[in-house]
């Protein structure tokens, strides 16, 4: 398994991971320009969006490459068995 490969597609979903978590805080706001929450605990809340998104993007990235090079890796074994 290429290790280098598996971290960078972690690292690039993660980055659109982290978009999509900015994106989903401006959704509901009336003004986008400026984040409008009332509550101590909604104050950070893009950064937490932006933090799961990200983490969840890096899951995903990694699970989805490791998939592919397990997949690859079983279709070399299976090509190599038939000769």
């Amino acid at each position: 398994m290429n290790i280098r490969l598996i971290i960078f597609s972690g690292i690039m979903t993660a980055l659109i991971g982290a978009v999509i978590g900015l994106a989903a805080t401006k959704m509901g706001q009336r003004n986008f320009n400026q984040l409008e929450y009332e509550g101590q605990y909604y104050q950070n809340l893009h950064k937490k969006y932006a933090l799961i998104g990200a983490c969840l993007g890096f899951t995903l990235g990694v699970g989805q490459e490791c998939i592919r090079e397990l997949k690859a890796e079983r279709n070399r074994d299976i090509g190599q068995q038939d000769k």
